[in-house]
């Protein structure tokens, strides 16, 4: 295996563990029934992965990022110099021999609605790789993300017992990856969890658990994306809603979330309250549905600012 040729950073702010995948994005009218086609049009090929657009997003946000990924032989000189480019600290990005980078086929219907489906490629060796250390003894925050379980406890066990603040987000994997044992093993090391609604449902069943407020007794913050209906941060102190901020487009809803996350701890690295996080994650997201993919609209903390202005109330 051969690591990112690039100095170790000692002072990141966010450590992000997760996917850094190639996407291959269409468009299509509608979902296919069973057993029958429609047809794709719009056929791009774009970087991506849930880490990997979390990392650099936070980055060009003026966020010190580092970035811990398992990826294949044929991962792209142009996507590793594009995430150094934007600033990413890609010291843990590692290239696992023999094996392919992560790969998604993504497909969005008229209403913005999308299916999936991802060939884990050398993330599945994650069982039997020891776990990548600089990212999370670097970072101040470690953010867990899609990944296999077994390897993330390890993640979130260190970054635990090294006084890290540590954030949990299986995202879709969720559903397909994650149970309920193995998903209460990691949120016990955990401070915080980022779900959409149906995660959040899922999650809440894994915990035989009725209320979203329950959640706390778990973690110490709870953030919810809602699409376009904006997003909801519980804590011990507050149940906050924020509203989405209107983008001057949409074109394409892939990574939003990961702009969201983006956002949100930028809000933090700069000491901002929690709501304002939620907005400066909102506008974030905002720019990333702009562009096909999400590492096509990349805005600086400048823009995002501004951008900020565009509230509505929930």
């Amino acid at each position: 295996m051969g690591t990112g040729e690039q100095d170790l950073r000692k002072n990141n702010f966010l450590g992000v563990y997760g996917h850094t995948c190639v996407d291959l994005i269409y468009s299509s009218e509608r979902f296919p029934e069973p057993n029958t086609c429609v047809e794709l049009k719009g056929r791009t090929e774009l970087y991506g992965g849930t880490g990997a657009n979390l990392a650099r997003i936070a980055s060009t946000l003026s966020v010190p990022t580092a970035l811990a990924s398992h990826v294949g032989d044929d991962f792209p000189k142009d996507f590793m110099d594009a995430l150094r480019a934007s600033g990413v600290d890609t010291t843990d990005v590692v290239k696992v021999r023999g094996k392919r980078t992560p790969f998604v086929i993504m497909v969005s219907d008229s209403a913005h609605n999308q299916i999936g489906f991802v060939e884990q490629g050398a993330v599945l060796e994650q069982d039997r790789l020891p776990i990548r250390t600089h990212t999370s003894d670097s970072s101040k925050f470690v953010h867990i993300g899609t990944g296999r379980p077994s390897y993330m406890l390890k993640v979130a066990k260190r970054a635990r017992a090294k006084k890290k603040m540590v954030c949990f987000d299986p995202a879709q994997e969720l559903h397909y990856v994650y149970d309920s044992q193995s998903f209460k093993a990691v949120l016990e090391f955990c401070d915080g969890l980022f779900v959409n609604t149906s995660e959040l449902q899922r999650a809440k069943s894994y915990l035989n658990l009725k209320e979203d407020v329950e959640l706390l007794s778990h973690v110490k913050m709870l953030v919810v994306t809602m699409g376009g209906e904006g997003s909801r941060i519980l804590t011990s102190d507050d149940d906050v809603l924020v509203g989405s901020i209107q983008p001057d487009k949409v074109v394409d809803t892939t990574g939003a979330g990961d702009g969201f996350r983006a956002g949100f701890y930028a809000g933090l690295s700069k000491s901002l309250p929690i709501e304002e996080c939620a907005w400066i994650g909102a506008s974030t997201a905002s720019f990333v549905v702009e562009g096909v993919g999400a590492q096509s609209t990349l805005p600086s903390w400048d823009m995002v600012q501004r951008r900020a202005a565009r509230r509505k109330q929930v």
